[in-house]
């Protein structure tokens, strides 16, 4: 699907944007599914940068929470999927350079992410388990740059409100065989709440050579270090009332906050094989490790004190035939994740005893098949996928029995999407998708039969998405599209919380859900310079059969997603003078309960970029000024799905301004 994030591509044909996220390399408009993608240009540059939620905001499908709260992280759902994450990004997966993000057991984090040297995002809409296996339900494919022509040096700093501030420093090195970028960014800030600090450091290598026109080799290494994110808790709404800055007076108490330090290296391989001419053969592998230490302090003190080291390590490949109008492709993911948790209580900020120590592993192997035929005027991709999925916990922590235990959560997905060209300008495409979702090893581990082991109840979350859509390019300055979806699932996996365990997150099975959605998007070029984008998200997601202790919600709305939402962006971009981006984004109410009791209001946001670029000799400088929330409005940029004590308000800033200047050599 390309939509309202597009017009950096130039209003290319949409046969000239290929989708590498689909596992085959195929040209957007042929691939019978909904996809989205960003391509940056240079305005990019003026982005504040702080989120990826910056660059996802107008993409139809996908709803962003929680850009303002760096010890929660950024919650991005698709179609949904994800909307439970406490922390983190759950339910989707993460893909960055080619290498997973995501672990086995679905969670994800983009703390580490270089957001200075994006260079484009594909984002693929609904279940695709028979692609990437587990917690795939929507995919984001998010590729660096790596690609250009000579050599040059990048400095850029930036100052904001809420003593923002921001520094990056890039280089890249190429020449006729291999190209160099390096990386830097430190940025800290006070924010808009009381107890939200937050400072960080993230460095970034990338390499990428040519050793022969038939084989690519590419290398990364990556560094994150966030000593300081603070926690400032959930509101009731007479706090809000009463005073949106404030922190959570327990957040104050316990000092609530987290530090993490992750250390990420990866290789990729391209390989095409020698073959005869209309038979061709194409070699694809990666090999990763991840090293993730986090340390956390929770607003409770029995557990309150959270210490987790995780190794996290795949290794994948998969071989490509091509033939005529058949492309086969067949391969394989094998991850291995090892978390070691430990709790201590809490003592109004200091670390106390432990209260539990267990190792948890996740094991998982995936095999994949998937055939893409495009005879004539189709385009039919077919899928399959099957997961084994071993879960382990060992107890260490023995004063109270042993909790240690296993079990085996395996799945079989298959998919089916036809395409047809109905002219060289429009394709309308059917959709038959499936996924499933294991609970991560933090959600099993949230057990409320006892503090040690893990929840044996939870269920794995399965779907079924069917999907029409039709994609236009009734010009070369005016493109749209339209996806109609339903997606069934089963088993949702629910946040909770419970009186005797105040602010502890516990997780349940929903019973089954019913997901109907619409999406719009479109971009139109009515100048040289000026681009006009649109996109509309409809989302009618409710409990199909849901019944807990606490009531039957049958037929509610799922709590943490906007019926309505709409986007609209105005760039006038020239290529030297004066730039500027408008983007208006209207999110409608959101229920914060699963008993639909609360509703927490809808809002308008807009956002002004400016920026004058110019050449001083052989130095291009872009000084560049940003307003966040124009109407200055008051607003929760983060819902919590059914906190205890009503405390679902995170407010967000009112109006705010950045400014910075790049110095580019």
């Amino acid at each position: 699907m390309l939509h309202a994030q597009d017009p950096d591509l130039d209003m290319q044909e949409l046969d000239t944007v290929v989708v590498t996220a689909t596992r085959i390399a195929t040209p957007l408009k042929k691939i019978p599914a909904a996809v989205s993608v960003f391509k940056a240009s240079p305005l990019d540059g003026s982005r504040q940068q702080t989120s990826l939620q910056e660059y996802l905001l107008q993409m139809p499908g996908v709803f962003t929470q929680n850009a303002n709260n760096y010890a929660q992280d950024l919650r991005i759902s698709i179609r949904g999927f994800g909307a439970r994450a406490a922390f983190g990004i759950r339910g989707v997966k993460l893909i960055v350079d080619g290498i997973p993000e995501t672990t086995p057991d679905g969670q994800g984090q983009l703390d580490n992410l270089n957001l200075g040297i994006i260079d484009n995002i594909e984002v693929l809409k609904g279940p695709s388990s028979s692609l990437y296996g587990n917690a795939s339900g929507g995919v984001i494919a998010i590729n660096t740059l790596s690609h250009f022509e000579r050599d040059f040096y990048h400095w850029k700093a930036a100052i904001g409100a809420y003593g923002f501030q921001n520094y990056q420093l890039t280089a890249g090195i190429t020449n006729d065989k291999a190209t160099y970028v390096l990386h830097g960014n430190y940025g800290r800030a006070n924010n808009y709440r009381v107890q939200s600090e937050f400072e960080q450091i993230n460095t970034n290598f990338s390499g990428r050579f040519e050793l022969s026109d038939r084989l690519v080799f590419k290398t990364l290494v990556n560094f994150s270090d966030s000593p300081l994110a603070n926690d400032p808790g959930g509101l009731t709404l007479e706090e809000l009332e009463a005073n949106p800055r404030q922190a959570r007076d327990r957040n104050l108490m316990f000092e609530t906050g987290e530090a993490v330090r992750q250390f990420k290296v990866g290789t990729a391989l391209d390989w095409q094989l020698p073959s005869k001419s209309n038979f061709q053969k194409k070699i694809n592998s990666y090999l990763f490790y991840i090293r993730r230490d986090f340390d956390g302090l929770l607003p409770f003190e029995f557990g309150g004190a959270v210490a987790l080291a995780r190794n996290y390590a795949g290794q994948g490949s998969a071989i490509e035939f091509k033939k005529g109008q058949n492309s086969l492709k067949i391969g394989y993911d094998a991850a291995y994740q090892s978390d070691r948790r430990q709790r201590f209580l809490n003592q109004e900020g200091v670390v106390g005893a432990a209260t539990l120590d267990q190792l948890e592993r996740f094991t998982n192997l995936g095999v994949f098949v998937v055939n893409q035929w495009q005879p004539g005027k189709w385009s039919i991709q077919t899928g399959v996928r099957l997961d084994y999925n071993r879960l382990e916990v060992i107890d260490q922590f023995n004063t109270d029995g042993n909790a240690s235990g296993a079990q085996t959560l395996n799945a079989f997905n298959p998919s089916l999407g036809v395409g047809y060209r109905l002219s060289a300008r429009h394709q309308i495409y059917s959709t038959l998708s499936t996924s499933f979702e294991t609970p991560s090893l933090s959600e099993l581990s949230a057990n409320p039969e006892g503090d040690q082991g893990f929840n044996q109840d939870l269920q794995p979350q399965k779907a079924l998405n069917i999907e029409l859509g039709w994609k236009a390019n009734l010009s070369s300055s005016f493109q749209f599209d339209i996806a109609l979806f339903r997606i069934l699932t089963t088993d949702d996996l629910v946040p909770f919380e419970l009186a005797n365990f105040p602010d502890r997150l516990f997780y349940r099975n929903a019973g089954e859900t019913i997901r109907d959605g619409v999406e719009l998007g479109g971009v139109y070029a009515f100048a040289k310079a000026w681009r006009l984008t649109t996109s509309y998200t409809y989302s009618d997601f409710r409990y199909e059969n849901y019944a807990t202790p606490s009531g039957v919600f049958d037929g509610n709305a799922l709590p943490g997603l906007p019926k309505h939402r709409t986007s609209i962006g105005l760039k006038y971009e020239p290529t030297q003078g004066f730039q500027a981006a408008l983007t208006v984004n209207m999110v409608g109410k959101q229920f914060a309960d699963d008993a639909n009791q609360t509703s927490v209001a809808g809002y308008e946001l807009i956002t002004l970029r400016l920026g004058y670029p110019f050449s001083y000799k052989r130095v291009k400088v872009q000084p560049y000024l940003g307003c966040n929330n124009m109407l200055d409005q008051t607003y929760t940029d983060n819902v919590r799905i059914n906190a205890f004590g009503n405390r679902y308000y995170e407010p967000a800033p009112g109006f705010n301004i950045f400014g910075g200047v790049q110095i580019k050599l």
